[in-house]
């Protein structure tokens, strides 16, 4: 299905909850030509790609059940620059955490990530847009057994314990020789490699386990990101065992 296809789809339909009660989502209007050249400024080069627009041009998002509300129209209102120097948030669960739609310098449309902050990690969700409203679908469909909810109740927690897709600097750059020259700049040994260049829904990594205020930084390209370790305090190792 195209974005517009699922978008029509979730206009029309009455789903039910799962406390049986019917809901219909609530839509907002779409954006005005000069509305969205007025957008453009808060993009990556001033650009926003021809795949959101399209969006935009239909509605600016929706109210409901579930993640709410679905936003299309403010590429401001996400933190955490360290992980998604360029994010747009798509919708937020309530307590904090986020949806959100990776951008590269460009303004080209990447993948969707649910940052979290309780677990402090980061969930590859979707592979892209589109593939977020079909999992956005899927959840209306059934509230009870989804996609978002696997990521949000189960992986996020998962992730905490293991980890996640994270190897020391030494390992990363035995196996990546090429990033050699990129990680100059990050002196000794005391850093971990989050990579997720050639990761699948539900991969992600545990950007909190390295002690309070660490530093991260993210390659300007790919899905790379450096983390300095740092020793957990008291909290953290109470937290982290009983998780």
């Amino acid at each position: 299905m195209t974005n517009l296809e699922i978008i029509q789809e979730l206009r029309e339909s009455t789903f039910i909850d799962e406390d049986g009660q019917e809901f219909k989502l609530e839509f907002q209007k779409g954006l005005t030509k000069e509305e969205i050249e007025d957008y453009k400024s808060q993009f990556p080069n001033k650009t926003i790609d021809p795949e959101l627009i399209e969006i935009l041009r239909v509605t600016s998002g929706w109210e409901g059940y579930g993640p709410s509300p679905i936003i299309f129209d403010n590429a401001t209102c996400y933190g955490y620059s360290e992980l998604t120097p360029n994010a747009t948030a798509l919708a937020h669960d309530g307590f904090g955490n986020y949806w959100v739609l990776d951008l590269d310098d460009n303004g080209n449309l990447g993948k969707v990530f649910f940052s979290c902050h309780d677990p402090a990690v980061i969930v590859l969700n979707s592979q892209s847009l589109n593939e977020f409203l079909f999992h956005l679908l899927e959840f209306y469909k059934d509230p009870s057994n989804n996609h978002l909810n696997e990521i949000h109740d189960k992986t996020a927690f998962s992730i905490w314990k293991s980890g996640g897709s994270t190897v020391s600097k030494k390992e990363f750059i035995n196996a990546n020789p090429e990033f050699r020259i990129f990680l100059s700049k990050y002196v000794g040994d005391n850093w971990t490699i989050a990579d997720l260049r050639k990761s699948e829904n539900k991969d992600g990594f545990a950007w909190g386990k390295y002690g309070p205020n660490q530093l991260i930084e993210r390659h300007p390209s790919k899905l790379i990101w450096v983390i300095k370790n740092k020793k957990q305090g008291i909290f953290a190792r109470f937290v982290d065992k009983n998780r």
